[in-house]
């Protein structure tokens, strides 16, 4: 069986040839601090009530890290559940928290987290994932997506694709994880993991799902070990 490295040239075309290059959304335009909160937001909603939320934010002038942190936690909470989500009081304790520590931290600057300079990637991702409510995964998503930091987010559909496949080992931990997405001998621009992100992300929703895999219909299918997917029951 090949490994991902030696078969990732197939693996990138495969993917792209079903689901195409990505194509430049909204955090791409979007300044860091949206981006950000757009990443925290997505991980509790669908795309739809994400982009409703931030709408919500931006009425309220809330899309600036002093005025979030200055916004009273049950009123934030209101304006979240208004997008008509069941939004939990963790989803607004983690943006107050990405926002007091953006404000304090990163001070007044234009479009703070792309604009840093005295903070490396695994500062960075450190900081940021030791703020209540973010976690690895997330700290990784707003490096990638709102600093644009060369920092591939391991989430639980990436986890299952390569355990499945036999790339990762079941019992490896998170940085084992990125490190196999992040290979020195890949071409690890932010804009390629970014892409690779999304496409793990879709295939996680569209085949590699958590119940019943659909392997027989996904784009990844000619890479599976010879006597089938791997069980990945733990993610």
């Amino acid at each position: 069986m090949s490994t991902f490295d030696e078969s990732f040239a197939a693996i990138e075309h495969a993917l792209a040839d079903r689901y195409g290059l990505s194509q430049p959304g909204s955090m791409a335009s979007a300044s860091s601090f949206e981006a950000a909160l757009e990443v925290v937001l997505g991980q509790y909603l669908a795309p739809v009530k994400t982009a409703r939320a931030i709408e919500a934010l931006r009425a309220e002038g809330l899309l600036d890290p002093q005025a979030l942190s200055d916004e009273d936690p049950i009123v934030l909470l209101d304006l979240l559940k208004g997008v008509g989500s069941a939004v939990q009081p963790r989803v607004a304790g983690a943006l107050l928290k990405l926002a007091n520590w953006m404000a304090a931290r990163l001070g007044d600057t234009e479009d703070p987290l792309r604009d840093v300079d005295f903070l490396s990637t695994e500062a960075l991702r450190t900081e940021l994932a030791g703020l209540k409510g973010i976690g690895q995964t997330t700290a990784d998503a707003i490096a990638l997506h709102a600093g644009d930091r060369s920092v591939y987010p391991v989430d639980r559909p990436t986890y299952r694709i390569l355990i499945r496949h036999g790339w990762l080992d079941s019992s490896a931990d998170y940085e084992e994880a990125r490190s196999v997405m992040q290979r020195p001998a890949l071409d690890n621009t932010p804009e390629r993991l970014k892409t690779l992100s999304d496409w793990f992300a879709q295939l996680g929703h569209d085949y590699c799902k958590a119940s019943v895999p659909k392997c027989d219909r996904c784009p990844l299918r000619p890479f599976l070990p010879e006597g089938g997917p791997y069980d990945p029951s733990e993610f």
